[in-house]
């Protein structure tokens, strides 16, 4: 599973200066067992449920580890007894598909493992509370874009499980993380590189504030759940990358000091762009209608000698016409040349005035921006660990310029989009701030047991 982040175009300054009058359902990445079986997702139960065994007569069945490479108890032994599920999974065991749950003891917690789900049957309990399919869909349509509310997020446990599905689909959120990512509703992080450290520091204190909880702390080499490290993105286009157990951002463009200044304008700036771009639009026009008056009064001025040279009496006459009109012509270019002269001192003025501010921009803004730019980027992939897909707003810390990243398996997004629904707002990365829906989707996620 992969899912690509880049927030800037880097033909910006390209366009500025040629002026011409400018890094999911995604399934997860697993890990094989020595035989053949594999980890298809992982989910944990919200809330915990209630099972009773089946009443098993045969000897050969059994609860297993997670990979079922080991037995843990023979299941004969607590036909009829409860057990609390918390996990299930799904397995593909030889080719074929299973689904099992991870069972303990309600007596003796020690008794546990994962047990195949058709020797399971669920403890019945009333739900009463339970909100309806069109009740919640009238819910949902009452909330903001993408941003579940306080009712959302305070519905019946068992509303979260029944319709999962329903609220992926309506907050463009999923099961992203690998199994074992979070243990205890908590991920553990490895640093692979020193010079990442205090991005990935700011990164787990913006979510751990919002959130409110240690979801993120640092590891070791020998004690993570999920690494921070380089990779190679420049040339897939991409500045971050989250792949199901491990983070990359692209070490060229981190190392490059000027990678965000150069690509990213301010508000201010760019209304000094707008300004001088309307100044420069304004003299071509200014100077198309001087050079076309130039043009008109050459042109008259010319047919009334020639209409004086065809009725010259004398050679006299005609040689002092034909001056004037050679005056006129030289008059006529020089005029013209000048006019053309003008324009281009002119143009190349506004041109170097782009230059001086935009260099003023990036002496007091570089700083910042890069630190902030390269702390949203971290913030954003750990967004998807907690099961956040991307939003068109480019006031979130999890926006992304399109809804479906190239080479990316896409998420089941509420809709499509291709620019920003808020292009007037101040952007994530340029403050590294969270939003609210940024939070407030992630305080659905953990609702869904995504962390």
């Amino acid at each position: 599973m992969i899912i690509r982040t880049k927030f800037i175009s880097t033909t910006l300054l390209t366009a500025l200066f040629t002026m011409g009058f400018a890094a999911t359902s995604i399934h997860s990445t697993t890990a094989e067992a020595k035989t053949s079986v594999k980890i298809v997702w992982r989910h944990k139960v919200r809330p915990a449920a209630t099972y009773q065994m089946k009443g098993i007569k045969s000897k050969r069945s059994y609860a297993y580890s997670a990979k079922l490479a080991h037995k843990k108890f023979r299941l004969l032994k607590y036909a009829h007894k409860q057990f609390t599920v918390t996990y299930q999974q799904k397995v593909k065991v030889h080719g074929k598909y299973r689904v099992y749950y991870y069972a303990k003891n309600t007596v003796n917690h020690k008794i546990s493992g994962w047990v195949w789900r058709g020797y399971l049957t669920k403890v019945s309990n009333k739900q009463t509370n339970l909100i309806s399919k069109s009740k919640l869909n009238q819910l949902i349509s009452a909330t903001p874009d993408l941003q579940p509310d306080k009712q959302v997020l305070s519905l019946n446990k068992d509303a979260y499980s029944k319709y999962a599905t329903i609220f992926n689909k309506q907050y463009n959120v999923g099961n992203f993380a690998a199994p074992g990512v979070f243990f205890h509703d908590h991920a553990t992080i490895y640093v692979e590189d020193s010079a990442l450290q205090s991005n990935v520091n700011s990164a787990i204190d913006k979510w751990n504030s919002a959130l409110g909880a240690d979801v993120f702390s640092i590891g070791s080499k020998t004690n993570n759940t999920l690494t921070v490290g380089f990779g190679d993105g420049t040339a897939a286009g991409w500045d971050g990358l989250f792949n199901s157990t491990s983070i990359q951002v692209d070490q060229s463009h981190f190392n490059d000091q000027s990678y965000v200044s150069a690509n990213t304008l301010s508000p201010a700036f760019q209304q000094k762009i707008k300004a001088l771009s309307d100044q420069a639009s304004q003299l071509l026009a200014t100077t198309n209608a001087d050079l076309k008056a130039n043009r008109k009064q050459y042109e008259d001025q010319l047919q009334q000698l020639t209409s004086q040279l065809d009725n010259a009496n004398s050679d006299s006459q005609r040689d002092q016409i034909n001056q004037q009109i050679n005056d006129l012509k030289n008059h006529h270019h020089t005029t013209d040349q000048q006019i053309r002269n003008d324009y281009n001192t002119q143009l190349d003025q506004i041109r170097q005035q782009i230059k001086d501010d935009y260099n003023t921009e990036q002496e007091s803004t570089s700083t910042s921006l890069e630190t902030n730019y390269w702390t949203t980027v971290v913030t954003h992939e750990l967004g998807h660990a907690l099961g956040l897909y991307h939003t068109p707003y480019q006031s979130d810390i999890m926006y992304a310029p399109t809804d479906n990243e190239s080479e990316s398996t896409p998420s089941p997004v509420k809709y499509s989009w291709s620019e920003p629904k808020d292009p007037d707002a101040a952007r994530s990365y340029e403050t590294a701030e969270l939003s609210s829906r940024d939070i407030n989707r992630a305080k659905l996620t953990k609702l869904l047991g995504y962390w």
